[in-house]
């Protein structure tokens, strides 16, 4: 987020209270000096801008480089002021944002403070206005400021709700990357987490989009939500017209894959290698919990439930989340084994919690990607 705080200089001119740094080292930068006006806003011409070359002359103090004027040069002579590629597209991007600003806000009296958008030029609000929209937020009038935002401006209201949305799933992005990197065995923390962000498992996979039915779901109790023998983790549902149910089971990520004798991985033979407890308990848990779960689905009490919402049980897709692939060292003959044996599983599909996050940062990215494509 950049702030621009402009001072009225006339009914139709401003300047920027202070200079726009494009280029800088530790002893030298250049700067913008920027005037703007709105008395010319159908021809777009704008904004008025001085380059400026300064060195530093203190610590903190900075100094404009000594100028000549251009009507004492003599025949032959000139000035030249070099702009690298990196200075350029800073130059290029102020300008945008500078006209920008001119465009949606005009030349307003007085100081007034505007903050912008980098990701995406959204000029959010000037000081005053600030104020404003703060007071009807503390009275509860939310819905209506929202709702007059929709009526009158629908597309910055669809850019604002799609940038809110990604900003949520960036800092669980960051959550996430942080407990897989820190090895969190707390398999509550990612049963929870999950939850909250269902959205992960809807990318990339070889199903539709899942949405989240329950947590904790009892597949053999009196229906779903009830209380019983046989539990998992989630119970959710692909999302198209008509609905189907998926079973997901989540571990950690630092149970093991294969094996262990003697702190090592276990080889049956060469280049064989035993896949661990954790794994093949976690397949058969969830390959009966599927297995239970086809046939309680079918009681009276479920398929009602869930047949209201358009959402059928057939042979019920398994999901489990186990291990991290950082465990087998890229040893070929290790991720041979584990991946010989889960592409040959008809059910569940087995994902490790890196694999997850990396579908996890790839819709992060292409998200990021389409809002900066919308042509609003």
């Amino acid at each position: 987020m950049e702030k621009y705080t402009v001072q009225s200089t006339s009914k139709y001119s401003a300047k920027l209270d202070k200079p726009v740094v494009i280029e800088e080292t530790a002893t030298t930068r250049k700067v913008l000096i920027v005037d703007l006006n709105d008395r010319k806003i159908q021809s777009s011409e704008t904004v008025g801008i001085t380059i400026v070359h300064q060195r530093k002359k203190g610590k903190e103090e900075w100094e404009d480089v000594q100028s000549i004027p251009l009507s004492s040069l003599k025949g032959g002579e000139g000035v030249k002021l070099c702009l690298d590629s990196s200075t350029t597209r800073k130059l290029y991007e102020e300008l945008m944002k500078l006209y920008s600003l001119v465009e949606k806000e005009g030349v307003q009296y007085g100081t007034n403070e505007f903050t912008i958008s980098r990701a995406d030029e959204i000029i959010q609000v000037s000081q005053d206005r600030k104020l404003i929209i703060e007071r009807l937020l503390a009275e509860n009038f939310g819905e209506e400021v929202w709702k007059e935002l929709i009526s009158s401006d629908p597309d910055l209201a669809t850019r604002l709700s799609l940038a809110r949305v990604q900003a949520g799933r960036s800092k669980s992005l960051e959550i996430f990357k942080q407990n897989l990197e820190g090895n969190n065995d707390d398999e509550a923390f990612w049963q929870k987490f999950f939850s909250e962000n269902d959205w992960i498992f809807g990318y990339g996979l070889n199903y539709h989009f899942i949405d989240l039915i329950t947590e904790q779901p009892n597949y053999g109790g009196t229906n779903y939500t009830g209380t019983g023998g046989q539990r998992g983790d989630f119970l959710g549902n692909t999302n198209a017209e008509t609905k189907f149910t998926v079973l997901v089971e989540i571990k950690t990520p630092i149970a093991h894959l294969l094996s262990y004798k003697n702190d090592k991985h276990k080889e049956i033979r060469n280049g064989v290698w035993l896949l661990s407890g954790e794994l093949l308990g976690a397949v058969s848990q969830i390959q009966v919990n599927s297995k239970t779960w086809n046939r309680k689905s079918q009681d009276k009490e479920n398929a009602k439930i869930l047949e209201t919402q358009n959402i059928f049980t057939v042979e019920p897709k398994g999901i489990l989340v186990i291990g991290n692939t950082s465990e087998f060292q890229n040893h070929e003959s290790k991720l041979c084994c584990f991946e010989v044996f889960r592409r040959n599983l008809h059910n569940p599909e087995v994902l490790t919690f890196d694999e997850l996050y990396e579908r996890a940062k790839f819709i992060v990215k292409n998200q990021d990607q389409q809002i900066d494509e919308l042509p609003f």
